[in-house]
């Protein structure tokens, strides 16, 4: 395993509960990173996640939050700047739940969720972030998006719409805040080998969508778990310290 360096202080991951944030939390935690982290309904994995930072020898805590509600996103960024004297990585691994379907045939609430949980959600993170990193002398805010922002897949309409907006608001917090010594990158996810149960759910319903799309990577393969995981631990950590301002796909190649 890759060592990551980070500076004294702690991580906060927004979605750490979830099957990739999990997977992050995991890695930073071994990577000798405190991690705070959020959920929202899945406390069972959350706290299976609290003993597996401890088990690798640093300290963490966890609270549900709603990226939703502006003052629950800064609580806890506050919280977790005082528990650990120092915030030197913010991630954003959340979502929602992505119907794959055409988007003229999108259901209104799930056109409207999405782009709420995705924009607006990012937009509170970066919100309370940006103050906090600015007060410890810069830091890193890493999120996941599509690899959609770089090359459209048939029927993924409501996951690249709104991350294409998440893509271009890290450019323009690069951009802005570069000076502050905050860098800013996302990743840009194509088809990972783990999900949820419900996203497997999606999967099967989507009428073979995912296998059809399968062909369309050079690769000729779905990511392992740990090609993205270590992407992302990768751009936080200090060993990415020049990069800044870019989208990462981690897709086989696909959106070459």
């Amino acid at each position: 395993m890759t060592n990551y360096r980070f500076s004294q202080g702690g991580a906060i991951v927004f979605g750490g509960s979830g099957v990739l944030g999990s997977g992050i939390v995991d890695l930073l935690s071994k990577n000798n990173a405190n991690v705070a982290f959020t959920y929202l309904n899945n406390k069972e994995s959350a706290k299976k996640n609290i003993n597996m930072i401890n088990n690798n020898g640093v300290n963490g805590f966890t609270e549900e939050v709603n990226l939703m509600n502006l003052s629950e996103v800064k609580n806890f960024s506050e919280r977790a700047l005082k528990e650990f004297g120092k915030i030197h990585s913010v991630i954003n691994a959340t979502g929602p739940l992505i119907h794959l379907t055409p988007i003229a045939d999108a259901k209104l609430d799930d056109f409207y969720n999405t782009l709420d949980t995705d924009v607006i959600g990012f937009y509170h993170i970066l919100k309370s972030a940006i103050p906090i990193l600015k007060k410890c002398g810069g830091g890193s805010i890493t999120t996941l998006t599509t690899t959609a922002v770089h090359k459209y897949t048939n029927t993924a309409g409501l996951s690249s719409i709104p991350k294409t907006v998440v893509h271009n608001l890290c450019k323009t917090i690069a951009r802005e805040e570069g000076h502050n010594g905050i860098r800013v990158n996302s990743v840009a996810v194509g088809q990972i080998s783990i999900v949820s149960e419900k996203q497997q759910e999606e999967i099967d319903s989507s009428g073979g969508v995912a296998d059809e799309f399968l062909k369309l990577i050079p690769l000729g393969r779905s990511g392992k778990p740990e090609e993205l995981f270590e992407t992302v631990v990768f751009l936080a950590s200090e060993n990415a310290g020049y990069i800044s301002g870019q989208s990462i796909p981690v897709d086989g190649g696909y959106s070459s």
